[in-house]
C-alpha cells in the first residue's frame, strides 16, 4: 500500500475529531487505497515522512494558516477539497494567493472518484520523481549546431530533478567502434534483420556497421553508468561511415532513454515520460501540418525502438542517405505528444492525440506518424518548445502533466 501524507488544516472552530466525521466519505475512500499519515500544522517543524504529500483543506478559515506554513509545504501544493465546510472556497483563495506569490499548485475537487484519480496521478508522479533522483544523464558529444534553443542548465537540473548531467567526448565512441570486429555483431545483425518485415536500401554490411556502433555506444553507457543519454549522431557519420539510428533504437528498447543530435531538453522529456508511465518513447520532428483546423500533422524521425512499433522496415537514414534507420509502422491508436523545455525545464506542452496512419513519404524521415491532436496547432507556430517532441503510446496526458508539474514545470 502506497504511503500518503495529508497535511491537514481546519478552522480553530472545528474540533480535530469533526474533521474525520465531516469528511468521512472521502477520507474512508482514501484509506482503502493508501497508508495515510495525518500531519497537522504543529507537526511541520519536523521533516516530512517519505511518500507523496498533499494538503487536506478541512474547512474554511484556514487561509492564513496555510500561508504561514507555505515554506514547509511541498514546492507544488496539491489542495484536496471535497466542498464541505467551505473547503473549496478556502482552497480557491489559497490557490489565488499562491499564484500572486509565484508558487505552484492546484485544487483537487469534484466527485470522490475524480478526486481519487487526481490523488493517484500525483502519488504516481511523486514516485516518478523518486525514480529520477540520482540518475546519470549523458551528453555524448556536443549538441548539434542547429539546436540553438535546446540546451539546459546542468546545475538547475541537479537541483530540480536530482539528476547528474555527464559530458562524454565523442571520440570515445569512435575508438570503441573501431575496436569492434564484424564477427562480434553477426548474431544481433541477423536478429534485427530477421524480425523486420522488410529491408529496403541497406546492405547486410551496412547493418553490421550500425550494430558495431550500437555496441560501442552501449559500452559507453556501461562505462559511465548512464541511465539515459543523447548522442551527437551527425558528427559520427564522417568518422564511422554509419548512423546512430539503430544504436539509439535498440538502447531505447532496452530501457535506456536515448535521444538524437545532442538534444538535452528532449532527452530529459523522454526520461520524465518513461519515469511517469513506464513506457518507451519516440523522439520526432514536427514535419508537416496537414490541416490546421482538423489539428492534423505528421511527426517523423529515423530512429524508433522496434519493440515500440507494430512492425518495422530496415531503411537508410533520410538526410544522409547512408547507414541504417528504422521505419516503424503502427496500427491506429491513441498516443500522447509532450515536450518539456527551457534551460531549467520550466515549461511544457502536452496533448492527447490519435494516430491515424503511418505514411512513407520520400521527403521525410523514415518513421512517419500522421496524428490528430486534441490541442490546437497554434502552439507549434507561436510557442513551440524547440523542434523535437516526444510521443508515447496511450493516453497518459494527466499522469505526465502531474509529474512535470511536480518537477517545477508549468504548461505553456
Amino acid at each position: 500500500m502506497m504511503k500518503l501524507n495529508l497535511i491537514t488544516f481546519a478552522s480553530s472552530l472545528a474540533s480535530r475529531e469533526s474533521i474525520f466525521t465531516d469528511h468521512h466519505e472521502l477520507l474512508d475512500t482514501i484509506a482503502e487505497k493508501y497508508d495515510v499519515r495525518y500531519i497537522f500544522p504543529e507537526d511541520l517543524d519536523k521533516p516530512l515522512p517519505d511518500g507523496a504529500t498533499m494538503v487536506l483543506v478541512g474547512s474554511g478559515g484556514v487561509e492564513e494558516m496555510v500561508k504561514a506554513c507555505i515554506d514547509r509545504l511541498p514546492p507544488y501544493v496539491v489542495l484536496i477539497a471535497d466542498g464541505l465546510k467551505n473547503s473549496l472556497a478556502a482552497s480557491l483563495e489559497i490557490l489565488s494567493w499562491m499564484r500572486i506569490d509565484r508558487r505552484h499548485g492546484r485544487v483537487l475537487h469534484g466527485t470522490t472518484s475524480f478526486i481519487m484519480q487526481g490523488i493517484d496521478d500525483y502519488a504516481c508522479a511523486h514516485d516518478a520523481l523518486a525514480r529520477l533522483n540520482g540518475k546519470r544523464v549523458g551528453v555524448i558529444g556536443k549538441p548539434s549546431g542547429w539546436l540553438i534553443a535546446s540546451n539546459v542548465d546542468y546545475q538547475a537540473l541537479s537541483e530540480r530533478w536530482g539528476i547528474e548531467m555527464v559530458d562524454v567526448p565523442l571520440d570515445e565512441v569512435v575508438k570503441g567502434y573501431q575496436a569492434i570486429a564484424d564477427d562480434e555483431v553477426q548474431d544481433i545483425t541477423h536478429e534485427f534483420i530477421s524480425q523486420a518485415i522488410g529491408v529496403k536500401e541497406p546492405s547486410r554490411d551496412e547493418v553490421v556497421k550500425a550494430m558495431r556502433l550500437y555496441r560501442a555506444v552501449k559500452a559507453i553507457v556501461e562505462r559511465y553508468h548512464l541511465d539515459a543519454f543523447t548522442l551527437n549522431c551527425f558528427d559520427l557519420i564522417p568518422t564511422t561511415r554509419t548512423t546512430g539510428c539503430v544504436a539509439l533504437a535498440l538502447l531505447n528498447q532496452e530501457g535506456i532513454p536515448a535521444g538524437c543530435e545532442g538534444d538535452e531538453q528532449t532527452l530529459l522529456t523522454m526520461l520524465a515520460v518513461q519515469a511517469a508511465t513506464g513506457e518507451m518513447t519516440f523522439m520526432a520532428n514536427p514535419s508537416k501540418i496537414l490541416d490546421n483546423d482538423a489539428r492534423e500533422m505528421v511527426f517523423a524521425h529515423c530512429t524508433i525502438a522496434p519493440a515500440m512499433t507494430d512492425r518495422y522496415i530496415v531503411r537508410d537514414h533520410y538526410e544522409s542517405l547512408s547507414g541504417v534507420a528504422v521505419e516503424g509502422i503502427f496500427d491506429p491508436m491513441d498516443v500522447t505528444v509532450v515536450k518539456c523545455g527551457g534551460t531549467s525545464m520550466e515549461h511544457y506542452f502536452i496533448s492527447k492525440a490519435r494516430l491515424l496512419e503511418c505514411t512513407s513519404k520520400p521527403n521525410m524521415c523514415r518513421t512517419q506518424l500522421r496524428l490528430r491532436l486534441e490541442q490546437p496547432l497554434d502552439y507549434f507556430l507561436e510557442r513551440s518548445i524547440g523542434n523535437h517532441h516526444v510521443i508515447v503510446r496511450g493516453d497518459h496526458a494527466t499522469r505526465i502533466s502531474a509529474a512535470l508539474r511536480l518537477l517545477g514545470a508549468s504548461p505553456i
